[in-house]
């Protein structure tokens, strides 16, 4: 499993380590969650099907300003659809000791790790979109969406060899 690096650009709270509602009930702000923060960005050096940035959504231990670059391992993917557009977000936690343990999503699903979280969390970075889950891949299939990604951007940047 290789470790990559995600530009963030923005940050949400989440319930994923903390709680299933948001302390002090449906309205609470980011902070109110009780969990780790979740960023959504881009995969450096790596390009989705369509020649785009490889999107990314990224647990941390403290949320990231934005353009921050975050070192992180992956973990999984998120199979969408957004009206007609099918797309894969590839889901992250930091390389932050809080996270030596975790190694697929599997090891998140005891602290409300899952896949519909994740959609929860991006649905409020990306205000205007409607997620439907469709499917969840393990690590092995990030780490292949990476590989085909980091080969597209070599490909488009003239340094394959």
């Amino acid at each position: 499993m290789p470790r990559i690096a995600v530009e963030v650009e923005s940050t949400v709270g989440s319930a994923i380590g903390g709680r299933a509602e948001p302390v002090g009930g449906k309205g609470a702000g980011a902070a109110g969650w009780g969990g780790w923060p979740v960023g959504e960005g881009h995969v450096l050096d790596a390009l989705d099907a369509e020649s785009g940035s490889l999107r990314a959504l990224i647990l941390m231990c403290e949320p990231a300003l934005p353009s921050v670059e975050v070192a992180a391992w992956p973990i999984g993917v998120l199979h969408l659809v957004d009206g007609d557009r099918d797309l894969d977000e590839l889901l992250c936690v930091a390389d932050e000791r809080c996270f030596a343990r975790v190694h697929d999503l599997e090891d998140l699903a005891a602290r409300h790790g899952e896949p519909t979280e994740w959609v929860n969390s991006l649905a409020r970075l990306s205000c205007g979109h409607h997620y439907r889950i469709v499917g969840c891949g393990r690590r092995d299939e990030a780490d292949r969406l990476l590989a085909e990604g980091h080969h597209a951007y070599l490909q488009l940047t003239g340094c394959l060899e």
